[in-house]
């Protein structure tokens, strides 16, 4: 590559360079895999805090959680897949090809023998080798390849075979919430059928049509869908508490009552206000929701931080772990995202050493950095203004300067 500017290149010169920089990037993606495939066969994150490379490469730069999760990922399939891999390395295949045909060859239809793989494996690294392939042309072999081999060696129709179905939800910008997923026939004939009723074209009014597209009606028919069974009360418990949606706002935020301003005075306005699950929403919307809805009352302090819930027995109770969330938005470990209802509350002083069952002896934590705190020299703190602060044995830090626990931006 060189290093003229781009106006002194001729058209010849812009495409080729821009050929260097498809091959370099290439080169960077398969180093970058070579790196992380290194790091799980060294376990190379002892001691730092992080469960998972991602979560580290996630707090250790500026890329985001999923591009992380997608490296890690495809790095993992390498490790199962080395031909696949090779593949991948000598730039016959670029990544996206190459998770195909990996994903393919670890999950292939469960008659298929070891030979018929193998074969399968060569056909579509040769396929997705050409240029004139795209991922849409590989897809649609894999799809040939499991039509062919049919039934599970069970009977099971590859189609209803539910054991290959997944599901991802994941938080994108603004709080708004990702879905995608792959069911089984009969599951999906059953979710279309549900959310046929409540998906249709609402009827005419004064001749103006429903100008919604029909992604929006299906998108508006699984929202209702999701508050029929809210409504129903069919949920399971979770983390001591059953489903519901906190919603963090101040009095002055969602009332004109002076009542309740009086309640908080010492709050200050938000202008937003915070779901425990999926992150801001508008003012509007919370008072939309809480015109039918259980409140839970959790009262704030001039830093933003709840006030104390705290009693004397060893477990935390239910407003309690609802203001635990509120305060640490879930495992409170830097980098951690483990939602509030798959946490522990751990007691700083422990409970056997009399540490009192309150709030401000109270943290969420994720099974494993639960572990974390109790099995090594990571200590943490509650700060004078009631925030988490965490500190590093001196094998990962020899000054242990104290890191900031997660909070949610009520907390901030």
């Amino acid at each position: 590559m060189g290093n003229r500017e781009a106006w002194q290149l001729d058209g010849e010169g812009l495409k080729a360079e821009v050929l260097d920089l498809v091959r370099a990037r290439h080169d960077m993606q398969s180093r970058m895999v070579h790196l992380v495939v290194e790091m799980f066969t060294r376990d190379a994150l002892p001691d730092t805090g992080f469960r998972a490379i991602a979560q580290w490469l996630h707090r250790s730069t500026n890329l985001e959680i999923g591009e992380c999760s997608q490296l890690v990922s495809l790095a993992r399939l390498f490790m199962l897949e080395p031909v696949v891999a090779q593949s991948f390395h000598d730039g016959d295949i670029d990544m996206q090809k190459a998770r195909q045909v990996a994903q393919f060859c670890q999950r292939p239809p469960k008659n298929m023998h070891i030979a018929d793989i193998e074969k399968a494996r060569e056909i579509l690294l040769d396929l997705a080798s050409k240029k004139v392939s795209d991922c849409e042309a590989v897809r649609a072999a894999i799809r040939r390849i499991e039509k062919k081999y049919g039934n599970r060696d069970d009977g099971v129709p590859i189609g209803e075979d539910s054991e290959r179905n997944e599901f991802y939800a994941s938080k994108g910008l603004y709080g708004r919430v990702s879905v995608k997923g792959d069911l089984d026939a009969v599951n999906g004939a059953r979710l279309i059928a549900l959310l046929s009723g409540l998906s249709k074209p609402t009827p005419e009014i004064d001749g103006v049509k429903d100008l919604r597209t029909p992604a929006l009606r299906r998108a508006d028919g699984f929202c209702e869908l999701l508050r029929r069974f809210e409504m129903a009360g069919l949920g399971p418990v979770e983390g001591g508490v059953k489903p519901h949606l906190t919603i963090t706002a101040t009095a002055k935020d969602l009332t004109d009552l002076q009542a309740l301003k009086d309640l908080l005075p010492s709050t200050e306005e938000l202008g937003y206000a915070i779901t425990n699950w999926a992150g801001p929403i508008s003012l509007d919307s919370a008072r939309m929701l809480a015109c039918d809805c259980m409140v839970t009352r959790i009262l704030l302090d001039k830093n933003g931080v709840p006030l104390n819930h705290g009693l004397d027995e060893r477990t935390a109770t239910v407003p309690q772990r609802r203001a635990l969330a509120v305060r640490d938005g879930g495992c409170a470990f830097p980098g951690c995202g483990t939602p509030p209802g798959w946490c522990d509350a751990h007691h700083i002083v422990h409970w056997i050493d009399s540490g009192p069952t309150d709030f401000d002896n109270l943290i969420l934590l994720c099974g494993h950095h639960h572990r974390l705190l109790h099995h090594t020299e990571w200590s943490v703190e509650i700060g004078d203004d009631r925030k988490t602060r965490f500190y590093p044995p001196m094998s990962v830090d020899p000054y242990q300067v104290p890191i900031s626990g997660n909070s949610p931006p009520t907390a901030a």
